[in-house]
């Protein structure tokens, strides 16, 4: 299991991450399960369309090679 993480993208960690997190947190708020149905929803939307936005936003904010380019 460890070797198969180290040969994902960062921003693959990262998007996992992020869901995985949100999931967990909204089991504790009582409207959770809208928010685990909206996530849904833009999940099969961006993998039907093959678009990660929290991969965007990864490169984009937090990798180290877009901010010692600029």
């Amino acid at each position: 299991m460890i070797r198969r993480i180290k040969n994902m993208a960062p921003e693959e960690i990262f998007t996992r991450t992020v869901f995985g997190f949100v999931l967990i947190g909204s089991t504790f708020i009582s409207w959770g399960k809208w928010v685990t149905f909206v996530l849904g929803i833009l999940f099969l939307i961006s993998a039907s369309q093959g678009f990660c936005i929290t991969c965007v936003l990864y490169k984009k904010f937090l990798s180290k090679n877009s901010s010692s380019n600029k």
